[in-house]
């Protein structure tokens, strides 16, 4: 173990709610629903010095199901910051705490939190409570607001080519499920399709109590906060499920690819494979073992970084993802060549390096390797009360039960050599991949 993983977990020993023993690691969480279905969270550390709370709505991208209307969830997202009657301006209205505050939108949920000091828990559960409940929204402020998201969707994926590159591979890997579409939204549904009315009635749906998910972690009174949401958020009424539901995403059975060409030439090649993995469960090992497998792969060490990379210099970069999310996502490679390297000649390496995984178990020292960093990144990402409310609200949200950053990591302990052959034989078969690549303008296109 390094020394910095071993200070990280000498860090969770001393604290009294964090723990790390010899099958795992433990938080202490208390969890209270109200009667409208509100969910709280509870994770008290005596020995921070900051509180966050963190409001999650249960529905992001994913529940965009109405024709048109994709992008809403991030819609909302900037709206929340608009104000209310009580708080007209909300940055007006925290300022005075000096708090660290934001808020994103995924796939799957969205959140918005505020890091500050203890002594103002109280008004952030003041204000945070009328702006979820009582937000400003006029067809006016509506509309004003899709002038930044446009403004997002433009730089973030019209102009730029990674952002383009991903868009195109969740489009042409989906056919039914809401994940095809991006998370800030279809251009022509945010220039003329989407309506008033549409958000008007995804804010009428989600943004109900019975949807929200409050996470509050840090240095706290846990009894105080919990009467403190009651008394806010307690009259807040639910909402009727909604009655379009997200279409399953049918198996895969014939491989698919797309190339593009960008409209300049100042970028490198770029490649995207994507296989469609599990969602987040802890069922069967199949999530974390394919994790395992992309450390495997892509770290400093791994078989295609040394392959590609360090020995060959075939690429400038590459590297790998596992989406962890509700429905069952993507499990993607993306790799930036250089200019003087066919993509077919990549695809090989990297397929051959897979069936190599999928028929040879790894040695008892790769597999160390691999799932001891991982490990440690496991703490790492429960050093502040910022990260710990946001590892929380995912996993209960997500994956139905906070408890699962606990399953995850025990059966990281627990993955053996087989259930990484078993993972890499299910999921990377040929026919279940999708590729897409970008070409760099041509010459005389580029001049």
């Amino acid at each position: 173990m390094t020394k910095t993983a071993l200070t990280v977990l000498l860090c969770l020993i001393a604290t009294p709610n964090l723990g790390v023993g010899e099958s795992g690691f433990h938080l202490h969480v208390d969890v209270t629903k109200l009667q409208n279905g509100l969910t709280l969270l509870t994770c008290v550390d005596s020995s921070a010095s900051t509180v966050s709370y963190q409001t999650f709505i249960n529905a992001g991208s994913r529940d965009e199901t109405k024709p048109g209307a994709t992008g809403l969830a991030h819609v909302f997202e900037h709206m929340m910051f608009r104000g209310t009657a009580l708080y007209p301006d909300f940055d007006d209205a925290v300022s005075f705490m000096g708090p660290e505050t934001n808020g994103y939108t995924t796939d799957d949920y969205t959140c918005y939190f505020v890091n500050a000091k203890p002594e103002f828990l109280e008004k952030i559960i003041e204000v945070e409570s009328d702006r979820v409940q009582n937000l400003s929204f006029s067809q006016e402020a509506f509309r004003r607001e899709l002038g930044p998201v446009k403004e997002e969707r433009r730089r973030g994926v019209d102009d730029d080519p990674g952002g383009f590159l991903y868009q195109e591979l969740y489009k042409l890997a989906f056919t039914r499920h809401t994940y095809r579409h991006p998370v800030i939204g279809w251009e022509e549904d945010l220039e003329k399709n989407m309506t008033y009315e549409d958000a008007h009635e995804f804010k009428k749906t989600f943004y109900a109590p019975n949807y929200c998910t409050i996470v509050i972690s840090g240095k706290f009174d846990p009894n105080l906060a919990s009467e403190l949401v009651l008394k806010h958020y307690g009259t807040w009424q639910p909402s009727l499920p909604p009655v379009s539901q997200v279409s399953a995403e049918p198996e895969q059975r014939v491989s698919k690819r797309k190339d593009f060409r960008w409209k300049d030439r100042h970028v490198p090649p770029r490649l995207l494979l994507g296989y469609r993995g599990p969602d987040l469960n802890y069922d069967t090992p199949d999530f974390v073992a394919l994790k395992v497998l992309s450390n495997v792969l892509f770290s400093k060490t791994g078989r295609l970084y040394k392959k590609l990379h360090v020995d060959s210099d075939l690429v400038e970069r590459i590297g790998g993802e596992v989406d962890g999310r509700k429905d069952p996502g993507l499990i993607v490679i993306d790799a930036s060549l250089r200019d003087d390297v066919g993509f077919d000649s990549i695809l090989a390496v990297i397929r051959s390096e897979l069936t190599s995984l999928a028929t040879t178990e790894l040695s008892p020292s790769e597999l160390e390797l691999a799932v001891n960093p991982m490990k440690a990144d496991y703490l790492f990402r429960l050093d502040r009360p910022s990260r710990i409310g946001g590892q929380i609200g995912y996993y209960h949200l997500v994956g139905g039960d906070y408890k699962m950053i606990f399953e995850h990591y025990e059966t990281l302990s627990s993955i053996t050599p087989s259930d990484i052959r078993a993972a890499a034989a299910k999921y990377l078969t040929e026919n279940a991949s999708t590729v897409v690549t970008l070409s760099p303008a041509a010459l005389q296109e580029g001049r």
